[in-house]
């Protein structure tokens, strides 16, 4: 058995799926194929059975992906205890960001850690957070930055900042010093565009307009952040989003952010690390310089809300 051969087989259990599998390791499926095909071959046993939804282990392939997650674990340890005792820093560091964060730090951070680190390698998604929950608890991050994060058994998080959300509204539509602070009761007389109702900010605009026991008037949602922007300028309606994803917009006066006056109208933010596998060191450092920035711009006045110091809070800690 060859470990290449070891590591499709996992990734295709993990998965349940070899088209999955295939986009996931970057080959074509038949490819894919062929190499459990050999592997199957050379244990004279089916691994798979296929069905409607993709495929199961059969119980020889339970019994070898048993043994074998394990030892990919166990190589996968010793490689970051080697590279973390090198002189410097190396590897690849995966990091997932929502896209209302992404446009604030996703440069600063590419471009930090470059600088710091040339011998290693960033990489970074834009996604939702209800889909970085997933990739995380999944093992396909090593890092990521998310929204109204729950606390799992394959996860640790460590609260970051806590956002202040802005109503958003077109410059151009707003009355003339119409830019203070608006309350909560005031959001029941307009139309919003938002996100989806999967989408962690959503989730936490929802909980709070239900505690103050109003009704929003949702023309639209969409799952973009730029979409959302450039409707909300176009004067299609209002939303709510922290004043990182339109500081840019504000700025340049096409866009006005008005805080609201609610207590459950913040967000959390968190850093979040699979739970099991190892945090290496390139990891650490990143977590540093994200919380680096952070301070930066909430001083910048890039990001409205409050740092949360590492490991505070009682929450679980990934540094």
């Amino acid at each position: 058995m060859e470990l290449l051969e070891l590591r499709y087989f996992v990734q295709v259990a993990d998965l349940g799926s070899f088209s999955k599998a295939s986009v996931k390791l970057g080959i074509t499926q038949p490819a894919l194929s062929r190499q459990v095909q050999k592997l199957e071959h050379e244990l004279r046993t089916s691994l798979f059975y296929r069905h409607g939804r993709g495929v199961s282990l059969t119980q020889q392939g339970r019994k070898l992906y048993d043994v074998v997650r394990h030892l990919l674990g166990a190589l996968s340890e010793i490689k970051e205890e080697i590279q973390d005792q090198s002189e410097r820093l190396t590897g690849t560091v995966t990091l997932g960001l929502p896209p209302s964060i992404c446009a604030t730090l996703g440069a600063p951070l590419a471009r930090r850690f470059h600088e710091n680190y040339p011998d290693a390698t960033l990489r970074i998604h834009e996604v939702f957070s209800g889909t970085l929950l997933e990739w995380v608890e999944g093992g396909r991050l090593d890092l990521a930055v998310l929204y109204d994060a729950r606390r799992g058994r394959s996860m640790l998080s460590s609260p970051l900042l806590v956002e202040s959300l802005q109503l958003v509204q077109s410059a151009k539509d707003a009355a003339a010093g119409d830019d203070g602070p608006v309350g909560v009761e005031r959001l029941a007389d307009l139309h919003f565009v938002l996100p989806g109702l999967e989408n962690g900010l959503r989730r936490v605009v929802d909980a709070a307009v239900r505690r103050a026991d109003i009704d929003l008037q949702v023309d639209m949602e969409i799952d973009s952040v730029t979409a959302i922007k450039q409707l909300v300028e176009e004067g299609m309606g209002s939303t709510i989003l922290p004043f990182g994803a339109v500081h840019r917009e504000v700025r340049q006066g096409r866009l006005i952010a008005r805080e609201i006056t609610s207590k459950d109208m913040h967000a959390m933010l968190v850093t979040a690390t699979p739970l099991h596998q190892p945090v290496s060191k390139a990891t650490r450092a990143l977590l540093r310089l994200i919380h680096v920035e952070v301070v930066k711009c909430v001083a910048n006045g890039v990001l409205k809300g409050k740092v949360v110091a590492p490991g505070s809070a009682g929450e679980d800690s990934a540094l």
